[in-house]
């Protein structure tokens, strides 16, 4: 579809300037550390060796909700919809610039929606709250030694565990004096929902050691969705999809 592709492209854009701002952080850290030698900081033996890592990583994400509301105009999706993510990070790094990375995270792929009623100018909005389970599978490059950066593509599979709305409802014939608020979590439909979820995953972060075993870094992520969040239980429907970005930090051990 020609608007995923602009989307895809607006996508590769950010990365590329996140990119260049992740390189001149790294030359930053590296011109800190000129005047100390590796070794005098922490041992890089371990580094070099082929090693298994465990860490736990989290933080925010963005989640675009990207659909074509066609002739429903009074309905309007906004830009993107705040969240966070969490969960745990496995990796293996047979040398010292590739590392398999398999992670688990718990991802919140969030919407805001309003539904606007032209005649009078009323506006409903509501936001839908979703939690998801992601799997994602990438190889990450790596360059550097005690400041890493890293860049890495894969991709992933998860599931869509729950979700909550919260907002306003019009009321019976758009009388005001019936408008409802609602709060309420959404029940599983097997005849609407595709639960299952899958896509591609890329990013780009730096690192650094702080002890033999231990290192810290941060990373931009994004989860580019594949799967129409909707069956088709009905004629021309169109086409639901989650792009999001997620901002995250963990710590990780070599073992």
């Amino acid at each position: 579809m020609i608007w995923r592709r602009a989307w895809l492209g607006a996508i590769f854009n950010v990365m590329k300037r996140l990119f260049i701002c992740l390189l001149l952080a790294v030359a930053t850290l590296g011109g800190a550390n000129a005047q100390v030698t590796p070794k005098e900081e922490v041992d890089l033996s371990n580094i070099r060796k082929p090693h298994f890592n465990i860490g736990i990583i989290g933080g925010f994400d963005r989640n675009y909700h990207i659909t074509d509301v066609s002739y429903m105009t009074d309905y309007q999706y906004s830009k993107y919809a705040p969240g966070s993510t969490y969960g745990i990070q496995l990796g293996f790094t047979p040398v010292n610039w590739l590392t398999l990375r398999l992670d688990g995270v718990m991802v919140q792929k969030n919407y805001y929606r309003s539904h606007v009623i032209s005649s009078t100018h009323q506006s409903f909005p509501d936001t839908t709250t979703n939690q998801y389970i992601n799997v994602p599978l990438a190889l990450q490059l790596n360059v550097g030694k005690l400041v890493k950066l890293h860049a890495f593509g894969g991709g992933y599979v998860g599931y869509w565990l729950s979700s909550h709305r919260v907002g306003r409802s019009m009321g019976v014939f758009g009388n005001p004096e019936y408008d409802t608020y609602i709060d309420f979590d959404s029940p599983e439909s097997q005849l609407r929902d595709n639960r299952l979820d899958w896509g591609f995953t890329y990013g780009a972060g730096l690192s650094t050691v702080l002890f033999k075993h231990l290192q810290i870094g941060a990373e931009i992520r994004w989860y580019y969705g594949m799967m129409d969040i909707q069956k088709p239980y009905m004629q021309n429907l169109n086409p639901r999809y989650n792009t999001t970005m997620a901002i995250q930090g963990g710590v990780s051990y070599w073992l």
